[in-house]
């Protein structure tokens, strides 16, 4: 194949088909219009139920591109996006020795969701940096775990703190690097160099939310982390319970809260016991109507209750926050065979079915197995993804409903685990 080659700069013909692919992707989709979604008006007002990054990102735009506003968010979030894939594929291509064809297949893995459904260059929404932010995390990730470069660490952490700054549903890939660091240097872990990378793994989150809190305090003058989680996670369990549920309720407000959003829910027929059918057809209404229970039954109600309750302006989200929290552990206890159900089947639902998961989490069990016995690239490879995987999902399965938009972000690892086990099972033949 022909190459082009100064200063150690290699250029072979099927790059020179990745770039034409690059730039012929960044002109059609440039070119098309900025996408609004329901929440790019909460994120553009810096809405305090909102991680800071994005909003910050769409208003420091609008500051410094005035007319050229939409072009140029676009425009940035293609280019981030395309180095991110770039930096990911070289760092699989290095660590995994990619043929042309596996390499172009990831590619194609790696570049999907800036088709459609998702778009995520031309939506304005926080996928637009949390996808970059997240493949950079996961190169960083690899060559900190698997190709022995200590100094990304700092890479990993940069990477770590805007991904979760900006969508917080990956607060746990800190910790899960920090126990694939600790089975990977067992034997070395008490050394100064290794104890200290650890700790900073696991403390990455604290240094994360500190700054979230700040970012609140500074904006919205209180020292809080995003109040939106408990908000989210509350959705399900106002979804499997009943009326009687109220007499448990800790307070007279929380009491107040409950009742009329089951009022509102079971008059728009939302609750799963209007559900004739088995946990699947349960789920399904849950999932299809998941923003008709959490932000206009429950959301947007209890803040104007508790706007009411305050003097202090942009209380009343934490006091919706903190009532949904006070909320979650009654419901679900009371609840718990119902819930459980119908949350299994929201991380079927994400999986595409459950043989799928199933599948998944013997991948999972086994690469714990492996990992354990014997650390490789291979073996690790295969505990990060099939970890990142199923926590991911077991996460947005709790927190919200299992969409492709929030799923998506692993979807390339399908890619380099089938060719690590496809290589492990070639190799025994």
């Amino acid at each position: 194949m022909f190459k082009y080659s100064t200063r150690g700069l290699k250029f072979s013909a099927f790059d020179g088909l990745l770039l034409l692919i690059y730039l012929a992707v960044f002109i059609y989709f440039v070119l098309q219009p900025a996408i609004y979604s329901p929440d790019t008006n909460t994120y553009f007002r810096v809405h305090f139920y909102r991680f800071p990054g994005y909003g910050l990102f769409l208003r420091s735009f609008d500051l410094f591109f005035g007319s050229f506003f939409e072009t140029a968010v676009v425009a940035f979030q293609l280019l981030l996006g395309f180095l991110a894939i770039a930096k990911l594929q070289k760092t699989c291509k290095q660590l995994l020795k990619l043929k042309n064809w596996e390499y172009f297949v990831l590619f194609i893995l790696l570049i999907f969701p800036y088709f459609p459904p998702l778009l995520v260059g031309n939506n304005l929404t926080s996928e637009g940096l949390s996808y970059p932010f997240y493949l950079f995390l996961i190169a960083y990730s690899l060559d900190f775990l698997f190709n022995n470069q200590p100094n990304k660490l700092v890479h990993l952490s940069i990477a770590f703190i805007l991904l979760c700054l900006t969508r917080g549903q990956f607060i746990i890939v800190a910790p899960i690097l920090g126990v694939l660091y600790i089975l990977k240097e067992r034997k070395n872990i008490l050394n100064r160099p290794n104890l200290f990378f650890g700790i900073l793994l696991f403390i990455l989150p604290i240094i994360t939310q500190t700054l979230d809190k700040t970012y609140h305090k500074a904006v919205h003058g209180f020292f809080v982390t995003t109040p939106f989680s408990y908000v989210n996670a509350l959705t399900l369990p106002l979804y499997v319970s009943d009326e009687e549920d109220a007499s448990l309720m800790k307070t007279e407000n929380e009491k107040i809260v409950f009742s009329r959003t089951y009022q509102k829910i079971d008059s728009l027929g939302l609750l799963s016991s209007k559900v004739e059918g088995d946990a699947t057809e349960k789920y399904m209404l849950f999932h299809n109507n998941f923003p008709w229970i959490c932000n206009r039954s429950f959301h947007v109600p209890t803040m104007n209750y508790f706007e009411s309750k305050t003097n202090k302006l942009s209380e009343n989200v934490i006091l919706a926050e903190k009532a949904a929290k006070n909320m979650l552990p009654v419901l679900v206890k009371d609840n718990f065979e119902k819930y459980i159900s119908i949350y299994f089947e929201g991380i079927f639902h994400g999986f595409k079915g459950i043989l799928p998961a199933v599948l998944t989490l013997l991948l999972f069990l086994y690469s714990t197995i492996i990992t354990f016995r014997k650390w490789s690239v291979n073996n690790g490879l295969l505990l990060f993804g099939s970890t990142l995987i199923v926590s991911n999902a077991m996460i947005v399965a709790f927190a919200s409903h299992s969409i492709m938009r929030y799923l998506f972000y692993n979807y390339f690892f399908a890619i380099l685990i089938g060719i690590i086990l496809f290589r492990k099972i070639t190799s025994k033949i």
